[in-house]
């Protein structure tokens, strides 16, 4: 049973996590709850202010009446005339009262009783006499108390006055009970009537007003999707109109969602532009080798050469484009984050392994701390490669890769080394496509270009500078994580 239980709250919890409109609905429930809860304890509320309304001024002026009516007899206190009302001369009419004399030790010795008593009295528990005794006024005020049950079985509204009668020693409790059941009850039935209505439209406003709100406040929702789906059949390129305040910064991240696809599919693009571009020269090579029938290990070398680049680039170009196909109505966003220091650490190693058997070059690596990279590990190790490579080639004895956070979300990679460094016209002239100030050396020039398209896609930012071990500073910025 527990079990169930537990099972059906799970899933009951799960529903109002995934669903606005359950919240709603358990809003509109608790909150007709508390009408409810308000509607009765206000109800209580008036029907005790009604009682004291209609019946304490009642028994207050039969305590007077019976007071002005007091007066010494021949064995104590007499009364020279009874209330008016019949009432209080009727038996269990509901109407009573009773004198008794106060002894010494706190007890009542009751003197006289309303004809309504018939044989019995007003009993009251010690507690409640000693109570009134120490409490009720004198003379003109009255105290009141609630009793459980009277004569008639019915609860009764009891008001108690301390009466000292002149030429008469001793003191004497005067007590007048009202059954207010018959009283109030008219009162009391039109008021929980009314109560009621006024707490029925009120749960009946809540309900509605929660009706409007999953109808008209989530229509912002439902408009949201409407144009999501329309991105995704392609009848629109992003969400372009306004929507609610508390939505627009979704909006905003989904059309900053889309501008990355179509980046990414650009991106792929110029991938495959490069390897067209970069094809050029090896197939030249090829054409030029056949005919000449020149030795078979300069076409094995352009061929292998070209197989690698080619693969590369169409691995680049497959992994754009399976991101392209995944971003729909129902694909996850996924956010890449990439550990800075111990990749950087990684093609240290590497760079160092390449370039052991043809110079002797140290690789060292500054670090304030480790950050992340937001985004692919494969472009990091792209980007940071191909300036890496170009310190080592050109560097004579040294490289130095530091790392910085010089902002927030931002971190800074410079790479530099002790070669002859660039001028500003040559860096002009070594970002072009396919450019190259050093035509002995292997390759196509499509390095820093290629580098430079990669930061762009991260919004980042590539400059270069004059180092202070005499060679090429390059200075990398791209986003990070918090």
């Amino acid at each position: 049973m527990l079990d169930a239980l537990h099972a059906a709250w799970k899933r009951l919890r799960r529903s109002f996590r995934l669903s606005l409109t359950a919240r709603f609905g358990l809003i509109a429930l608790v909150s007709t709850i508390l009408l409810i809860i308000a509607g009765m304890a206000a109800h209580g509320f008036f029907s005790n202010r009604l009682m004291r309304l209609l019946i304490d001024p009642e028994i207050e002026s039969v305590i007077d009446n019976l007071a002005s009516n007091a007066e010494p007899g021949l064995e104590g206190i007499v009364l020279r005339d009874l209330p008016f009302d019949p009432r209080y001369v009727r038996p269990t009419s509901g109407r009573y009262f009773q004198i008794a004399r106060i002894n010494e030790n706190d007890t009542l010795d009751i003197q006289i009783a309303s004809r309504s008593l018939f044989d019995v009295t007003i009993d009251l528990a010690p507690l409640q006499v000693r109570e009134l005794l120490e409490s009720t006024p004198n003379a003109r005020g009255v105290r009141f108390l609630n009793a459980p049950k009277g004569p008639d079985l019915a609860p009764l509204r009891i008001g108690a006055r301390i009466l000292q009668i002149p030429d008469l020693e001793g003191r004497y409790l005067v007590l007048v009970a009202v059954a207010p059941e018959e009283i109030i009850r008219p009162a009391a039935n039109l008021l929980a009537t009314a109560f009621a209505v006024f707490v029925g439209f009120c749960a009946l406003m809540v309900i509605a007003i929660t009706v409007l709100q999953m109808g008209v406040g989530l229509e912002p929702l439902r408009r949201l999707r409407r144009d999501i789906a329309e991105v995704r059949r392609g009848n629109a390129d992003r969400l372009g109109r306004e929507y609610a305040a508390e939505l627009q910064p979704l909006a905003g991240e989904l059309n900053a969602l889309l501008d990355h696809n179509r980046e990414v599919v650009e991106r792929a693009r110029r991938h495959v532009g490069n390897l067209a571009h970069a094809l050029k020269t090896p197939i030249a090579v090829l054409k030029n080798a056949a005919g000449e029938q020149a030795d078979g290990d300069m076409v094995k070398q352009s061929v292998e050469e070209m197989e690698a680049f080619v693969e590369r680039q169409l691995r680049r170009a497959r992994v754009a484009a399976r991101a392209e196909s995944q971003a729909g109505a129902h694909a996850p966003t996924v956010g890449y984050r990439t550990p800075v220091v111990q990749n950087l650490n990684d093609l240290i190693f590497m760079m160092e392994q390449k370039y052991d058997h043809v110079k002797a070059i140290d690789i060292e690596l500054v670090s304030e701390g480790d950050v992340t990279f937001r985004g692919e590990r494969e472009d990091l190790l792209e980007m940071v490669a191909n300036l890496l490579d170009n310190a080592c080639k050109y560097g004579r004895s040294r490289v130095v890769v530091s790392l910085a956070t010089p902002g927030a979300n931002q971190l800074e990679i410079a790479v530099e080394d002790d070669g002859p460094g660039l001028t500003g016209d040559d860096i002009a002239r070594v970002m072009t496509r396919g450019a190259r100030l050093d035509e002995a050396a292997p390759g196509q020039g499509l390095g820093l270009s290629i580098l430079t398209e990669t930061v762009q896609l991260y919004a980042g930012e590539l400059t270069f500078e004059r180092s202070d071990l005499g060679g090429l500073k390059a200075r990398l910025r791209l986003p990070a994580t918090d």
